[in-house]
């Protein structure tokens, strides 16, 4: 059985205190194997594992910080309350709906620290299928876009669409996991958008999409 010492310091004179809980039920302090020195009040944290934090089970490799698998949101501003990274399916589809595709390729990825999110997407067509409604876009982004009035985009890199085109972007679409795809097909003051018949059986797309969830 291990033996617990508490030892002076001859130098010091202040006086080491373990309080006990205002509380009726029993509580365990368990020290790890590692050697090292307990923080104190004066101390600067630092720490050679990983720690969790909101109810989180700490990682049992690397070192850093884990967040549980769901946010617990927290109210203060100034407070980071989620990290997480993962992947994601892009379809590339219709605003009324998209049936009968197939992808030689459709992968995703996402970083997610707080409310931003970085979503990275790479998607080629083998067959486009049937994509319904007005308008063309990227759907099944990892997190529901924020649904204040606030925009964002980026840059669409393409390859093989039915029709010419100098410029295609992505535009959000507010409580939604879709983002819209708008263009260029010559100089002008005001974008356009694509239909389903600019997209052919093998078209390519991929980008980078910034954005803030809710």
């Amino acid at each position: 059985m291990s033996s617990i010492k508490l030892e002076s310091n001859a130098s010091g004179t202040g006086i080491f205190t373990i309080a006990s809980p205002n509380s009726n039920t029993n509580r365990t302090l368990t020290l790890p194997d590692n050697t090292g020195t307990i923080l104190t009040a004066a101390s600067t944290p630092a720490f050679a594992s990983t720690i969790g934090v909101g109810g989180a089970t700490a990682a049992a490799s690397g070192a850093g910080i884990t967040f549980p698998a769901t946010a617990s949101a927290s109210s203060d501003v100034n407070t980071l309350d989620d990290y997480e990274e993962g992947t994601w399916t892009p379809i590339i589809g219709g605003s009324s709906g998209q049936s009968g595709q197939s992808y030689t390729l459709q992968v995703g990825t996402y970083v997610k620290v707080g409310k931003i999110v970085v979503a990275s997407f790479r998607a080629t067509l083998s067959n486009k299928g049937t994509i319904s409604g007005t308008y063309v876009q990227i759907k099944g982004l990892p997190f529901t876009i924020q649904t204040a009035e606030i925009q964002s985009g980026s840059p669409l890199y393409f390859v093989s669409l039915a029709t010419n085109w100098i410029t295609l972007n992505l535009q959000t679409e507010e409580n939604s996991t879709n983002a819209y795809v708008w263009g260029m097909t010559a100089a002008g003051v005001s974008r356009t958008y694509p239909a389903a018949s600019d997209i052919g059986n093998s078209t390519q797309l991929a980008g980078i999409l910034v954005y803030q969830s809710t």
